[in-house]
């Protein structure tokens, strides 16, 4: 699992550099607010559509170290591109598509490797969605720093040598291969069907994937709306990004005080909990009024959310056979990076015409009203247990 933490952390890590970096490159060399948006929009979006597609194709690869590996080296190749780009826009946005096309296998694809590599899957779960909070506090923090120290070139440079060492890593990962059988028994477009129908008909899973998307969803429409409710507290708006980094401390603090407890709970009551308790810690931030007392209320927030990650894992890992685990692991990010985006944007619409306060008060009913339609559609009378 050392390995595996070493190839995960580093992709991630990479990965969550690029929103920073590819913006502050695009502005140094066009001055372009909208192109930096659309560079950006095409390194998320293209992966909306790609994740079931990826998910199958990876769960019927004998070797998926080769596949894993090879989305590093193109997001590499990516870096450079953009780099070679110079103000030219089409290849800066033809580099971002190539790189976001493969975006949800650095998530979903990983995390599917983990009941084949660990003998204890619920304490590497909780490490691996650790991965992500951490990735989410140091990625844009070096971005921003290697930027402003040296330029944003250097900083994607860093980025793709980050991505490439991170392939080369995956590459040493000993991971079991899969019987013929396993994977040639159908065709590729036929085991995305069945990995959709998997994830629509399992009710446990398919509630903790309600839940869970339309909960960063509304952390989309967040996104847009903290830098300006920063502001009328009387910081500068960049503070915002503070914000997001004690929130994500927080989400640390909360799975590392309960990660030995979750496998008692059933995985998608846990989502549940913890998306509803988030929603009532947001529901007091428009109440703060100072900056300092919006970090700590961010700091509780996180705390509350920190389980919702590890247990969405597990629930997919639960429910899901072997078979099917990269496709819905890929779905799933697939799913939750589609709802970030639109929800930016609703949140972007909203912010010129309502308070801040309001748009946050609107983010959290939606966090405690995903926690109750996600508990409706896990309903059933008999739940079963599907361990890969």
């Amino acid at each position: 699992m050392r390995r595996y933490l070493v190839a995960a952390g580093l992709a991630r890590l990479a990965d969550e550099m690029v929103g920073v970096a590819v913006v502050l490159l695009v502005l140094s060399r066009t001055g372009s607010v909208a192109l930096s948006g659309a560079v950006v929009a095409c390194y998320t979006v293209p992966s909306i559509l790609s994740g079931p597609l990826l998910g199958a194709w990876l769960d019927r690869a004998r070797r998926p170290v080769v596949a894993l590996a090879g989305n590093q080296f193109v997001l590499a190749i990516a870096a450079g591109g953009l780099v070679a780009a110079g103000g030219n826009a089409p290849a800066l946005l033809g580099s971002a598509l190539l790189a976001g096309i493969t975006l949800p296998m650095t998530s979903g694809g990983f995390t599917s490797l983990v009941p084949r590599l660990a003998v204890d899957v619920p304490r590497a779960t909780s490490y691996d969605a650790l991965l992500f909070n951490v990735a989410a506090i140091g990625g844009p923090a070096l971005a921003g720093v290697v930027s402003a120290v040296w330029s944003p070139v250097v900083a994607m440079i860093v980025l793709g040598a980050m991505a490439f060492v991170g392939a080369v890593s995956t590459c040493g990962l000993r991971v079991p291969e899969r019987a013929a059988a396993d994977t040639s028994s159908s065709s590729l477009v036929a085991a995305m069907r069945r990995g959709l129908r998997h994830m629509a008909t399992t009710p446990p899973l398919r509630g903790t994937t309600v839940a869970s998307v339309l909960s960063l969803g509304a952390v989309g429409m967040f996104a847009p709306a903290l830098p300006v409710h920063v502001a009328s507290l009387g910081v500068d708006e960049g503070y915002a990004g503070l914000v997001w980094a004690v929130f994500e401390i927080g989400c640390v603090a909360g799975l590392l005080a309960l990660r030995r407890h979750l496998d008692r709970w059933r995985p998608e009551r846990v989502v549940f909990t913890a998306v509803a308790l988030y929603g009532v810690t947001l529901a007091v931030w428009p109440l703060a009024g100072t900056f300092p007392v919006l970090l700590g209320l961010a700091l509780v927030s996180g705390v509350a959310q920190g389980p919702t990650l590890t247990s969405t894992i597990l629930a997919r890992q639960r429910y899901t056979p072997a078979g099917l685990l990269g496709q819905v692991s890929t779905t799933g990010a697939s799913l939750k990076l589609g709802a970030f985006a639109g929800g930016a944007a609703l949140g972007g619409a909203l912010v010129d015409r309502i308070p801040t306060a309001s748009v946050i008060l609107l983010v959290a009913a939606v966090q405690l009203a995903a926690a109750a339609l996600g508990s409706i559609t896990a309903r059933q009378s008999n739940p079963d247990r599907v361990t890969p």
